[in-house]
This record gives structure tokens, sequence and C-alpha cells, in this order.
């Protein structure tokens, strides 16, 4: 879509929303515009969250965008330090050294070159590919070696010699598999990994297979102790392949809980198109979002705390875990985590001023 497009999508989305909140389009327009001009906010955020809302912006014990949100955390995630979690094949290296649970990595992809598991290259598109048809698994998947939210995700189900995307549906022999694996990732290039899958007890949120994340943020004070700032989990609720919120456009919900991992609702994109509203019910399986005990996620929050130790130039990072029939497993860890906007009220007052406040 060309610029003019987005615009004017961009005011008949608003004018959609002003109606249901009841804000003057004039005075939500004005505000709007200030909050891309001077507070860097972008038309999704600005639409998303609903902050043209004054009831809505009044729960935000910061306002802050998510460019302006990266500035304040590299004051304490320095940013030449940062690809220490950022890029994965660096970071699920470090894991394993540290006996952290990680998913197996067959092998990588890098400025066009191949690696195998252990990070030797691999020369040659015969090779590469003889090698990964004697590794892969029935189900694995792929994703950006350096992407966030998702980017280049996808997961393949093996049958002998035919490998079928998940995302697209179609069927690659292995010199397919390779042309898709070239294509992706750029010169950064992709991570080709083990699948994982939801406990079962999990599972039955959504009603499918897949895998939903725990996010779980953590911050490493001076003398050694990690706390928690937030926790929540990504659940399954669009038509859609990863659990990627992407601020509800997706479908999928995030859900809260209390101190002791049990579920107390989710928030997803009010049905007005702007803003966020709070559900008790999952949407498609009807499965009680108020109650629900999450299976392993004690484990999973000590288990990152002793993960976060492990990154003491990176203090503050997001994990994201999978909760799975074994127990839990590191997906990755962010440096450039977003702020939750989406529910302010995960994270403390204190905490959100400590580290987005200005100063």
């Amino acid at each position: 879509m060309n610029a003019l497009g987005k615009v004017t999508n961009f005011h008949s989305e608003l004018r959609q929303a002003c109606a249901f909140y009841r804000v003057p389009y004039a005075v939500a327009l004005a505000r709007s515009l200030r909050l891309y001009a001077v507070a860097k906010f972008s038309r999704k955020e600005i639409l998303g969250y609903g902050l043209f809302v004054p009831s809505i912006t009044k729960t935000m014990p910061v306002l802050i965008s998510k460019e302006r949100s990266l500035g304040r955390l590299g004051r304490r995630n320095p940013p030449d330090l940062q690809p220490r979690t950022e890029n994965k094949d660096e970071f699920y290296a470090t894991c394993r050294e540290r006996g952290l649970p990680v998913p197996a990595t067959y092998g990588w992809t890098r400025e066009r070159r191949q690696f195998d598991a252990d990070g030797n290259p691999i020369d040659g598109m015969r090779e590469w590919g003889s090698y990964l048809a004697a590794r892969l698994p029935e189900d694995f998947i792929v994703k950006d070696r350096a992407g966030a939210y998702g980017s280049g995700f996808d997961a393949f189900h093996r049958a002998g010699s035919a490998f079928q995307s998940a995302a697209s549906g179609e069927v690659h022999d292995i010199d397919g598999l390779l042309a898709t694996l070239s294509r992706s990732g750029g010169d950064e290039g992709v991570v080709i990994q083990e699948r994982l899958f939801d406990a079962a007890p999990l599972s039955v949120l959504c009603g499918r297979r897949g895998l939903q994340t725990m996010r779980i943020n953590t911050l490493l004070h001076p003398e050694g102790r990690v706390s928690i700032l937030f926790y929540m989990i990504k659940i399954l609720a669009g038509n859609t392949l990863s659990d990627n919120f992407s601020m509800g456009t997706t479908g999928n919900l995030i859900a809260f809980g209390d101190s002791d991992c049990v579920l107390r609702g989710a928030v997803t994109r009010h049905q007005c198109g702007s803003g966020m509203t709070v559900v008790k019910v999952h949407p498609g399986t009807g499965v009680s979002l108020d109650g629900f005990k999450l299976p392993w996620a004690s484990e999973a929050i000590e288990m990152v705390k002793t993960a976060q130790r492990c990154f003491p130039m990176l203090p503050t990072l997001g994990w994201d875990v999978a909760l799975t029939d074994e127990g839990p497993r590191i997906i990755e860890a962010n440096a450039r985590w977003d702020p939750p906007l989406y529910a302010p009220f995960l994270m403390s007052d204190a905490d959100w001023r400590a580290i987005f406040g200005p100063g």
C-alpha cells in the first residue's frame, strides 16, 4: 500500500474508533498528530493502543513509543552488546555452554554461507543438502537469525524426502527446501531448529497443536538479584502459525495471571479496531482464561532468573519460553523488548518509571 493509501486508512479507522470512544474527531486527530510528530509514535501504535483516548492514556504510568523505548533500554542494555541475544546462533551457543535448555539447532545460514549445528561451515549446496537431509526430523522450524516478532517464521513437516511448509502448504524436495532457505533471511540468514509444542494441559486453551510461549521479563540488580518485571503468555486465537500478537492484529491474545501463575484474563484488540479489551474466555474454544493454571510456569520463572545471570552485560531481557511436556525450554531472549502498553498494569509503576521514565 502506498503512503496515500495508508494515510487514508488511518483517517477512516480513526473516525470509526472516535465514534465508539465518543472522542471528537478533530480532538483525536490533533492528539494523534502530536503523538506522531513529537512523541515518535507510529500510526499503528496510535490506533492499536487507542492513544488518542484520554481515559486510555491515563492508565499508562509512562507514555512512550517503541522508537523511544529502544533508547531508554539502551541505557541498560548497551546497543553494541545486544547481538549477544539478538543473533540467535550466538545466543543458543551461550545457552548450551551454560546448560540452559533450548531447542535443538540443526544449522543456520549467515552472509550467504551455511553452517552445521556446531558452527562449522559447509561449502557447496550439494553438501548442505546432504547434511540437512540426514539430520532434519519430522517437525522443524525456520526463522530469521536476527529477526523479531516472528519474522521469517515457518514450520515444516517431513515425510521421507518431502518437506511441507505449514505457512504455504507447498511440498518441497530437498532442493526446493534449500531454495526456500536461500530466499529467507537475506544476508542475516536463518536458523533451523527443532519444532516445539505446548504441554498437553496448555494446548487445551487454543484447541490445537502449536506453541504458545510465555514471555517473562527480568531485571538483574547490581548485587546479583534478579526480579521479574512482568510475565504474560501469548495465546493462539487467530488463524496464524505463530503466537505473535502484533497489537492484536493477528487475532491472538495476551493472557495475564497472578503471582501463582494462574491466569486471570487476556487482552485482545477491541472490536472497534482500536485499543485493547479484556476477555475472560477463549473466543474459539470457550475455555476459561480466569483460573487456568499454567503448567511449568513457576519452573520457567526460576529458569530465566538463572538465565539472566548468564547475560550480565544485558541486565534486562524479555524471555520467550516454551512450556512443553518435558518442561520449560528457552526459545529466545530479547534485549529490545516492548513496553507493555497493551496491558500497562502488568508492570509496577515504579518499574515503568525506572526503565522507561526520563533521566
